[in-house]
């Protein structure tokens, strides 16, 4: 009994790491949108000057964790870091950012972002062989719900932008599967600096190949300021993500990772880049609802009763009653 208890424990201590993570997403979902938006900025310098700062940040944090892991990573470990560097630290991020510029605010390219849940789900059944309940199906139901009615669709509905956010989506639930594999044997910090560190050392081969190298030097102030924000946000994110990861299937981890979006929502109506509307916060509860029950923190009775009320309460806020 004593070991299940400990196990439990240990998984819990996942849920919150994951939980603190989409905490993270949401606030870096906000700035980066603004930055891809509203700063101008040579999108590939920028996030390879970012990216490669995070790496840089996460070496003592990594030796720290483990000083002796460099001695112990067979010659397999190292080309399972390199792969996670190339599709998820590298690759994704020139994609996604530059599928977030092109699409010039339509809705339909994030909604490809927020499809990452369903893409890791499959990933996770099919790769990992992680089992689905039927109430794992009712929580990613109301996950997709949600999300669709937290969006605004006021461009058009697909763009060149949105199939590079959509292809950057598929390849990070494919670094998240290898990445779930490899935190099997070894520890989560060490995974996180193989992603952010070989993927900087691909960013930089990228630049200079395609002789952009010249852009890393002499951002202006502003951009400075909006990447160290950016670096810091993506430092603890990858920071959480991996060590809540490691203890947690993917499935329940990338479902609670959409609590991300509700939180970018959210900051965005206080901030007064959109307004309020009862879709939306339809939608936020809904998620909100959809990751309570994934991660097992409502039961589905539980879950039910609080979507009613939220219904009620919504119909009440409408009707002025």
């Amino acid at each position: 009994m004593a070991g299940i208890g400990t196990k439990d424990k240990v998984v819990g201590l996942g849920i919150v790491l994951v939980f603190l993570t989409a905490l993270v997403s949401g606030v870096s979902n906000f700035v980066n949108f603004w930055v891809a938006k509203n700063v101008n900025v040579n999108s590939d310098a920028f996030v390879v000057a970012r990216n490669v700062v995070v790496a840089l940040l996460l070496v003592p944090l990594a030796l720290l964790a483990r000083r002796d892991v460099r001695a112990r990573l067979r010659r397999a470990d190292w080309a399972k870091l390199a792969t996670i560097g190339l599709v998820g630290g590298a690759i994704p991020f020139l994609l996604f950012f530059r599928g977030i510029q092109m699409a010039a605010g339509a809705a339909s390219a994030t909604f490809g972002y927020r499809t990452l849940f369903l893409m890791a789900t499959v990933l996770g059944v099919v790769v990992l062989k992680e089992r689905l309940s039927r109430w794992t199906l009712l929580a990613a139901g109301l996950l997709l719900v949600g999300n669709a009615l937290l969006l605004t669709l006021t461009g058009p509905v697909w763009t060149d932008g949105t199939l590079l956010v959509l292809l950057a989506t598929g390849l990070w639930a494919t670094e998240y599967t290898l990445s779930k594999k490899a935190l099997r044997d070894l520890p989560s910090r060490t995974v996180a600096l193989g992603r952010m560190g070989f993927g900087g050392a691909f960013l930089l081969a990228y630049v200079l190949a395609s002789g952009q190298i010249g852009s890393l030097a002499g951002f202006p102030l502003e951009q400075l300021q909006w990447m160290a924000l950016s670096a810091i946000l993506l430092v603890a994110f990858v920071t959480t993500w991996y060590a809540g990861l490691k203890h947690v299937d993917l499935s329940t981890a990338s479902a609670v990772l959409v609590l991300g979006f509700p939180i970018t929502w959210a900051l965005e109506v206080v901030a007064g880049r959109r307004p309020f509307t009862i879709p939306q916060a339809a939608g936020a509860v809904a998620v909100v609802l959809g990751v309570a029950l994934a991660a097992g923190v409502l039961s589905v009775r539980e879950t039910f009763e609080a979507a009613g009320r939220a219904v009620l309460a919504g119909i009440r806020r409408a009707t002025g009653r």
